[in-house]
């Protein structure tokens, strides 16, 4: 049998060659009549396009690297899969393949992985950023397109998309506060994570609102992984007294953080409220199930990779960036 080219496709289907090449990349807007002909001729030819002669001809790799967060918390964090989703939704409609470069190392480990380029990219997406990002830097210096997704710490010179964590935190901390809770403990990151700063700054800020007061010792940093909360709470609650509420930076942390709660027999919400953050489906099928801060992190991932491929196209040349709104959802936790 004869090798099927994209000119066997357009023959069966009655149209050029740059019809079909059209409507496989997506570059021109083609009449869903001949675009549904175009793509019914390739299934049934079982036409594999040529990616390595498309990407000679546009001189571009379709490819977006996506620099993630420490595999441990990959594993974990339904967080980080809502945003993966939303961004190969985008790719795989844009035609983008996604190369995933993903942190090994221990979160307490400074070191950093080899940065060398061993994937040629059209444009990145930058995880969970940190102060003075590594990749960041290194992206810069090598001129490639990049989004963050979160809030780099000198943001007026990046295009990145985050949730409002500071207000989302602000409104999660007043409606504790208006239940009553006056000792409200914060399970936050890592401190050299922009967004565990932003949400500290929505804690410390309800509580000057409302006159009240907090010790810095209800603020704990630390890994954003489940284990970590339980075996760092527990220790934690061995010198705080009273308290009545915890707020955690994920709801993996919340899972740790409920456990020590009932070995502790700290009955949830009776004796203590716990809120999360991130709405991932552990917060609906958790018992009991815990109030969580929606970040949208779906929407983050699929807003990032459209924001991403307008930077490669240059389609926008300032940087920009795009703020999404939280949204609390109460469940059985408080």
């Amino acid at each position: 049998m004869s090798k099927v080219t994209i000119e066997t496709v357009a023959k069966k289907v009655g149209v050029s060659a740059t019809t079909v090449s059209y409507v496989l990349s997506g570059k021109r807007k083609i009449s869903r009549e001949v675009r549904d002909r175009v793509l019914k001729a390739v299934e049934e030819l079982d036409y594999k396009p040529n990616i390595t002669a498309r990407n000679l001809a546009s001189k571009k790799t379709w490819t977006i690297g996506l620099y993630a967060s420490p595999t441990k918390n990959i594993r974990e964090d339904y967080f980080f899969n809502n945003i993966l989703a939303g961004v190969i939704d985008i790719l795989h409609e844009k035609k983008y393949q996604i190369h995933l470069f993903a942190d090994a190392l221990d979160e307490n480990n400074k070191d950093h992985p080899d940065l060398n380029m061993t994937q040629p990219i059209d444009g990145a997406l930058i995880m969970n950023p940190r102060i003075n990002d590594v990749y960041i830097q290194h992206l810069k210096q090598l001129n490639i397109p990049f989004v963050v997704i979160g809030t780099p710490d000198r943001s007026e010179n990046s295009f990145y998309v985050d949730s409002d964590l500071t207000a989302g935190y602000y409104a999660a901390v007043n409606y504790l506060i208006k239940k009553g809770h006056k000792k409200i403990i914060l399970i936050n990151g890592l401190a050299d994570y922009t967004q565990s700063k932003q949400r500290q700054a929505g804690y410390t800020l309800a509580f000057q609102d409302n006159g009240l007061t907090y010790d810095d010792a209800w603020i704990v940093n630390i890994p954003m992984l489940e284990e970590e909360g339980y075996r760092i709470f527990k220790q934690t609650i061995e010198t705080i007294n009273d308290f009545s509420a915890v707020i955690t930076f994920n709801d993996t942390i919340a899972v740790g953080v409920l456990r020590v709660l009932k070995e502790k027999n700290l009955p949830v919400p009776g004796k203590v409220a716990v809120i999360s953050t991130g709405n991932t489906m552990i917060t609906r099928i958790h018992s009991p199930t815990i109030t969580s801060l929606d970040l949208k992190s779906y929407e983050m991932g699929a807003k990032a990779a459209e924001l991403l491929i307008e930077v490669i196209e240059k389609k926008r040349i300032q940087p920009s960036h795009i703020i999404i709104q939280t949204h609390l959802v109460e469940r059985e936790s408080t």
